[in-house]
């Protein structure tokens, strides 16, 4: 009975603990993901560009006529922690993510720009130890700390690349 009772409060516990994801709505969405900057079209645009390479994202394909900007970031697991997983399980279950970025500038006026970003994770590993490494979960991002960090970090640049023309 003592077990029983102990098992249902671990339960309840451990449930309790779970935050499913909240759903957001397609404006809530674009509130996380967008930023309006008081800045030109093309200070912001290769602003933009300076820091997803400070950050250390691959640039694939830019297009200024149209804004577009997309970029890769591969964030692999430690090794210490890949030697533990394959240590205690036979296999690296994780072995990192790869992280896709589209980002859109668009010009709203001579001194506005609005960039719209998009964060893609895919998580990679083994799920056996007999198997190749594989995708073992996507997902889109949307930790509003995620975007503000690149938000912020664009302001930035922006800020000390018109310091610099003056």
């Amino acid at each position: 009975m003592k077990r029983l009772l102990l098992f249902c409060v671990i339960c309840f516990v451990f449930l309790a603990s779970c935050n499913p994801t909240p759903q957001l709505s397609p404006m809530q969405i674009r509130e996380i993901t967008t930023k309006l900057f008081e800045a030109d079209y093309e200070n912001t645009y290769r602003a933009t560009i300076t820091v997803l390479q400070d950050q250390s994202y691959t640039i694939k394909m830019t297009d200024m006529n149209s804004g577009l900007i997309n970029a890769t970031v591969d964030r692999k697991t430690s090794g210490g922690n890949q030697f533990l997983q394959a240590l205690l399980s036979g296999h690296v279950s994780d072995k990192g993510s790869l992280y896709e970025l589209s980002c859109m500038v668009n010009k709203i006026s001579d001194t506005s720009t609005e960039i719209r970003l998009n964060l893609h994770q895919s998580q990679y590993g083994q799920s056996s130890l007999l198997s190749g490494t594989s995708q073992q979960d996507s997902k889109q991002i949307y930790d509003p700390k995620v975007y503000k960090q690149l938000f912020d970090q664009i302001e930035v640049e922006i800020q000390r690349r018109i310091a610099i023309k003056k």
